[in-house]
């Protein structure tokens, strides 16, 4: 199974693609990509979606069996508007290949819990169940990468398809 998931933001989103075979996932590519924040936010939503479309045209020719993304909720409309602009950049990325987000999206807190047994945890504690749960030995650009694989990993996890660590 080939999870695609994304860590979406308008600042620096992350993408993940994880291989899960016989219950062990690998990471098979990350990445990611930095927009300016004194662009206008359609500008940096393009920038979002030219990037993801690269990502997917490198990745789509082995498929998607499930594609992911990390849920976010604002507080106010200037902290949603521009995670939600990164988000239709994504869905519009996807759309040009025929694809579509396949499940809900993932609360950070889920993320956390199920990949690193703790909803609080930090960003290098969620790195480091990553690659405990992947065996990855890379280096994660940014912590954007490692959430992204979180991501398909906590999905993974909710669907029966790896263990937990602690199971």
């Amino acid at each position: 199974m080939r999870i695609l998931s994304f860590d979406t933001s308008m600042g620096r989103p992350g993408a993940a693609l994880v291989e899960v075979k016989a219950g062990k996932p690998r990471i098979l590519a990350l990445s990611h990509c930095v927009t300016n924040a004194k662009q206008p936010h359609g500008l940096r939503a393009e920038i979002i979606d030219a990037w993801a479309v690269s990502f997917v045209a490198a990745h789509a020719a082995g498929g998607f069996d499930a594609i992911v993304r990390e849920d976010f909720v604002g507080r106010t409309s200037k902290q949603s508007h521009p995670v939600y602009s990164a988000w239709g950049a994504c869905d519009r990325a996807l759309n040009k290949f025929g694809l579509a987000f396949t499940t809900s999206a993932i609360s950070q807190s889920s993320v956390k819990k199920a990949v690193a047994g703790n909803g609080k945890a930090e960003k290098p504690e969620l790195a480091e169940a990553v690659r405990r749960l992947t065996g990855y030995a890379g280096d994660f650009a940014v912590d954007d990468e490692s959430d992204a694989a979180a991501c398909a990993l906590a999905y993974a996890i909710n669907e029966g398809l790896i263990a937990k660590e602690d199971d």
